[in-house]
């Protein structure tokens, strides 16, 4: 698994290094604006997080998600192994449906690491063997393509064998509580409605009260979670669908569609039709 280049996919939202000092957008200290993932094979990874010291040996897989603090990190001279970062607009999108994650994304904070088997790591590294032989076939029809299914295919075969180990508690705070019905919610009624004031009514507290603690667990307010639901629809159903855009702004219950091309572009910084267009190019 030695490589002398980083292993960067071509879509710079998932990517895949060797080393932290590879990734351009990570310097130390740092504030995490993406996912990481790591997955040590040999040696091992001294790094601080969150001011905790931690330790990440063989067989270790390490998760962060956005917001984490790493103020220093380093790796032993034997290390082997690699990272994947994630950025938090392909989270949003990988995971539309945010009930099934949350749970899990709470963990994520008091449990960063966990040891996986031998056939775990083996099968990580399939995936990244993979990841590696297509990568020296850059003229290859496809390619960009498959390097980019490969980096999705890495990515939840890491989480997915994470979030096997992890447990939701049996007895949520009321914060998770709150936030968890909040998503329950926001599911069943984010194609209709996108004011705080519906949601906080149905959960029996205010607006303020509402977004204060969903920021505090979740570091989203209640707003910022509804824009982000409705902009993950709203790009899954142009990039998947052939519904025209006044069809899409109906869909979703705007009033016109040039009121949802300004709300898309204000979230997105792009019309709706540059969106499309910009995935037809690629």
């Amino acid at each position: 698994m030695e490589h002398n280049t980083p292993l960067i996919s071509p879509q710079r939202d998932i990517a895949v290094f060797q080393s932290l000092a590879e990734i351009p957008y990570i310097t130390f200290p740092t504030r995490l604006d993406y996912m990481l993932l790591v997955v040590c094979t040999g040696g091992c990874i001294t790094s601080t997080i969150d001011i905790k010291t931690h330790t990440i040996g063989a067989n270790d897989i390490l998760v962060l998600r956005p917001g984490h603090r790493i103020t220093q990190c380093e790796l032993s001279p034997d290390f082997t192994g690699f990272f994947i970062t994630v950025a938090q607009d392909k989270i949003d999108e990988m995971f539309p449906s945010m009930r099934y994650m949350v749970p899990h994304s709470l963990q994520l904070i008091s449990n960063p690491i966990i040891h996986v088997t031998d056939n775990e790591l083996e099968s990580l590294k399939s995936i990244y063997d993979l990841f590696i032989a297509q990568l020296s076939c850059p003229d290859r029809p496809y390619n960009s393509m498959a390097l980019a299914a490969l980096c999705e295919v890495l990515f939840f075969s890491t989480l997915g064998i994470y979030t096997s180990r992890i447990k939701a508690p049996d007895h949520k705070s009321r914060r998770e509580e709150l936030l968890s019905k909040f998503i329950e919610l926001l599911e069943e009624n984010y194609m209709r409605e996108r004011t705080v004031s519906y949601y906080a009514d149905r959960l029996y507290v205010t607006p303020k009260h509402l977004s204060a603690v969903l920021k505090e667990v979740s570091e989203k307010t209640a707003g910022e979670w509804i824009d982000q639901r409705v902009i993950v629809e709203a790009k899954m159903l142009l990039r998947s669908t052939g519904l025209n855009i006044q069809e899409i702004s109906a869909k979703l219950n705007f009033a016109n569609q040039s009121f949802f091309g300004k709300y898309f572009k204000h979230l997105t910084g792009m019309s709706p039709r540059d969106y499309r267009s910009k995935l037809s190019d690629l």
